[in-house]
């Protein structure tokens, strides 16, 4: 479990940002799970006689299970797939065509940019509704194909062009300046080089209650890599199990320490919810987006703590 846990903690990361950017999406759990753990046909797989092989035999009587869930704990080896079977062919594009402004009406809400181009994802909103996805290289949308993703907008190719949307096409032409200059040190963290996020405005109005305006909030979407290195957060682990997630290295004027977090604190439960594995941390990430209202429960030095933050 410990080993799996770590391996998919990048999910928990997820969901501390979440909380911090209200960044997210509003779908399920399963969307996302379906992502980090592709369904196998089992049968397929398996071989006809299971005698000899009481590995393949547990994966057989293993049914709905996640396959390299069950490998895991078993200590079994998949075999690789071939990464290009059973792909669609990718319509003929020219790939060094600059990107213009795409006709489909589509909303970028907002971005995840990895150093791994394949963990990057975007949150897209589809035209004249709600419902907010999560999108990965690779993914259609629109009948369009997700080709890039950038801090600030998203490339597509749609019908052999490219296209991109942003996170405010209003800043169109600031978008491009930023692509097409070179990075000050000023604009560069020193850890990795990613751009420095703007300072969050966060009032204490209470022993243990932070507010932060929406308006803050969405300036915060506009840079969730440069968030993400303002602290470390590690799986926590209490008599073999998992019981949440450790806080530390947080840097000084940083939006986890104006909301009153410490480091050694491990973070519990938000919103009533245990973090106690990936999915729970993905299930919450999906619905915290459109909170006001967080409370997070932590133990510090032993005693438990609830820190709220009102969105206003």
């Amino acid at each position: 479990m410990e080993i799996l846990f770590r391996k998919y903690f990048w999910a928990v990361e997820l969901a501390l940002l979440a909380v911090i950017s209200f960044l997210g999406a509003l779908t399920t759990n399963a969307l996302l799970a379906a992502r980090l753990v592709a369904p196998v046909d089992l049968d397929a797989m398996a071989p006809s006689s299971s005698a000899g092989n009481p590995g393949a035999a547990f994966l057989a009587r293993a049914g709905s299970l996640p396959l390299e869930r069950t490998a895991a704990f078993l200590g079994i080896e998949l075999p690789s797939e071939d990464p290009t079977a059973g792909e669609p062919e990718m319509p003929a594009y020219d790939p060094d065509a600059e990107a213009v402004p795409s006709s489909l009406n589509l909303t970028l809400v907002g971005t995840m940019v990895a150093n791994r181009p394949e963990w990057s994802f975007a949150t897209i909103r589809k035209s004249g509704g709600e419902h907010v996805g999560v999108y990965l290289v690779g993914d259609e949308i629109e009948g369009a194909t997700v080709l890039e993703i950038e801090r600030l907008r998203v490339i597509l190719l749609n019908q052999g062009r490219k296209e991109y949307i942003a996170i405010d096409e209003s800043k169109t032409g600031e978008l491009q300046r930023l692509a097409s200059a070179t990075p000050t040190p000023s604009a560069t963290s020193s850890r990795g080089g990613a751009p420095q996020v703007e300072p969050a405005e966060v009032r204490q109005v209470g022993n243990d209650t932070y507010e932060i305006s929406r308006e803050d909030v969405e300036r915060q979407l506009a840079n969730l890599s440069a968030l993400a290195t303002q602290a470390r957060v590690v799986p926590s682990f209490k008599d073999g199990k998992a019981n949440g997630f450790k806080i530390f290295s947080i840097r000084p004027g940083s939006l986890y320490q104006k909301i009153g977090l410490q480091n050694g604190d491990v973070i519990r439960k938000i919103n009533g919810y245990a973090i106690d594995s990936p999915e729970k941390a993905l299930e919450l990430y999906a619905k915290l987006r459109e909170s006001s209202r967080i409370e997070v429960e932590l133990e510090r030095r032993g005693k438990v703590q609830t820190k709220t933050v009102n969105v206003r």
